[in-house]
C-alpha cells in the first residue's frame, strides 16, 4: 500500500488500476483545458477532441474518482468557461451536469478571483479575472470543517459591544476567494514552469476545510504538483497522476529539497494559531457579562425591582439545547421576593434568547452569602453601562459604590477605539 502514495506516470482514465479501494478523503484538481493547450500526448484529454468527447472523458475520470472516494469525501474542481466560435461555452456547468449522472452532488460554487492573469484584449471581451471552483460531495454526510477557516481579523468593530451578533469562532468565509496566481519562480528557481499554477494559500484553505492530518489527498491531473506538495507539507498522504515525466521529476526533487522545511513551518504555524480560540473565548466572556447587564435592564423595564448585584460564573456543564453554546450560573443578590419564572420569561425573549446562553439562576437574599462568593475568587466588577471593560478588582465590600453591579472571575479589558 505504501507505494501508492506518490505521483504515478499513468493516464487518469486508468486511475482504478492504481487505487483499488475507497481511500480518498478529498480530490483537488484542475482538468486539462479543452482544445487550448497541447500537452504532447496521443489520445490526451482536451486538445484535439470535440466538446462531447472531452466531457465524456472527464466523466470517465471522475466516475473512477467517485468510486475510490470515501462516503465522507469531497471533490474540488477548478474549472473555467471559455470562448469558442464567437460565444461563451459554460464548461463549469456542463461539467457539473455531466458528473451528476455519476453520483456527485454539487454543494458549493466558489468564485476564485485571480488577480494575475494573462492580458486579454480581444474585441467584445472583458478581462478574465476569475475562475470557478466547484465543490462536490459523494454523500450528504461529507466532511466540511468550516470553523478551521473562519475569519476573526476582519470583523466589524461592533463585536466589542454586540458580541451576541457574531459567531464565537469568527466570520463565516465568503464564496468569493481572492488568491493571486503565483508568479513564475514563486516556488523557487529550480521548480517547473507550469501553465497555470494554483496558489498555495488557496490549496491550504481547501485542505483545512476537508481533511485532517494523515487523510488522503488525490490530484488526478497533478501538473506541477502544487496540490500534492501542500498536502505533504500539511502531513496529509497524497496520490497523483501525471503524464509529463519531467513534471514528476521536478516535483520529487522539489519535495526532497523543501519538504522538511515546509513541514517545520506548518508545525510552527499550528502552534501559533491561537487567534481563533482566543477570540472564541473572548466573545463568550463578553456575552456572559452583557447577558447580566441586559437582564438587569429588562427586569427594571418589566417592573421587576430588587436586583442589587449579579455574580457571573461560567459552568463546565454542556448546554442541553443545540442552539446554546455555554452554561452560565447567575447569582442574583435580591432584596425582595422575585419570581424566578418572571426572570426566566425575560430570558426566553429577545434579545437575551439570541445570546446562546443556558442561564442558571440562584437567588441570594443575604449580603453575607453573596459576598462570600466573591471573597473565594479574584473578582472584577462591571457597571450597568459597560461590560467590555472592567471597573476595578474587587477587594472588599466597603469599597463598592452603586455603579458596581456585575461581578465575575471573567476579566475583560477592551477599548472600543482599538478595534475601529
Amino acid at each position: 500500500m505504501k507505494d501508492i502514495f506518490k505521483v504515478h506516470n499513468i493516464d487518469a482514465r486508468k486511475l482504478e488500476d492504481v487505487i483499488k479501494k475507497p481511500i480518498v478523503d478529498v480530490t483537488i484538481t484542475s482538468p486539462p483545458y479543452f482544445d487550448l493547450k497541447d500537452y504532447g500526448y496521443k489520445k490526451q484529454i482536451g486538445f484535439g477532441q470535440n466538446y462531447d468527447e472531452y466531457l465524456d472523458d472527464l466523466k470517465a475520470v471522475f466516475s473512477q474518482v467517485f468510486r475510490v472516494t470515501k462516503n465522507t469525501g469531497t471533490l474540488w474542481v477548478i474549472i473555467d468557461a471559455f470562448r469558442k466560435n464567437g460565444e461563451v461555452v459554460p464548461l463549469p456547468f456542463d461539467f457539473a451536469n455531466k458528473i451528476k449522472d455519476v453520483g456527485w452532488k454539487l454543494q458549493e460554487i466558489i468564485v476564485w478571483g485571480k488577480d494575475r492573469t494573462v492580458p486579454w484584449t480581444h474585441k467584445g471581451q472583458m478581462r478574465n479575472l476569475f475562475e470557478y471552483i466547484l465543490m462536490f460531495s459523494k454523500t450528504d454526510d461529507y466532511k466540511f470543517y468550516v470553523d478551521e477557516i473562519r475569519d476573526t481579523e476582519t470583523l466589524k468593530k461592533w463585536w466589542v459591544k454586540y458580541p451576541e451578533r457574531y459567531n464565537p469562532k469568527g466570520k463565516t468565509p465568503d464564496a468569493i476567494w481572492n488568491f493571486d496566481i503565483p508568479q513564475q519562480g514563486a516556488w523557487g528557481k529550480s521548480y517547473v514552469r507550469h501553465f497555470c499554477p494554483l496558489p498555495e494559500e488557496m490549496i491550504e484553505q481547501m485542505l483545512k476545510l476537508t481533511t485532517k492530518e494523515r487523510d488522503v489527498v488525490l490530484d488526478c491531473f497533478s501538473g506541477s504538483g502544487a496540490v500534492l506538495s501542500k498536502a505533504d507539507n500539511m502531513k496529509r498522504k497524497y496520490i497523483g497522476f501525471e503524464l509529463n515525466k519531467s513534471y514528476i521529476k521536478m516535483f520529487d526533487s522539489y519535495l526532497k529539497k523543501t519538504g522538511l522545511i515546509k513541514r517545520k513551518e506548518y508545525e510552527i504555524e499550528k502552534k501559533n494559531t491561537t487567534t481563533q480560540s482566543k477570540f472564541e473565548k473572548l466573545i463568550i466572556d463578553l456575552r456572559a457579562l452583557k447577558f447580566a447587564r441586559i437582564l438587569y435592564k429588562k427586569a427594571i423595564e418589566n417592573n421587576i425591582n430588587g436586583i442589587e448585584r449579579i455574580y457571573v460564573e461560567k459552568s463546565n456543564r454542556k448546554p442541553k439545547k443545540s442552539n446554546q453554546i455555554i452554561v452560565i450560573n447567575y447569582y442574583l443578590l435580591v432584596n425582595n421576593n422575585i419570581d424566578k419564572k418572571e426572570i426566566i420569561k425575560i430570558c426566553s425573549n429577545k434579545p437575551l434568547s439570541n445570546f446562546g446562553i443556558e442561564a442558571k439562576f440562584n437567588f441570594v437574599k443575604k449580603d453575607k452569602l453573596f459576598y462570600n462568593l466573591l471573597n473565594r475568587n479574584r473578582v472584577y466588577t462591571y457597571t450597568s453601562a459597560v461590560t467590555h471593560k472592567y471597573s476595578k478588582l474587587f477587594k472588599k465590600k466597603d469599597e463598592l459604590n452603586n455603579s458596581d453591579l456585575i461581578f465575575s472571575k471573567i476579566k475583560v479589558d477592551l477599548n472600543e477605539k482599538d478595534y475601529e
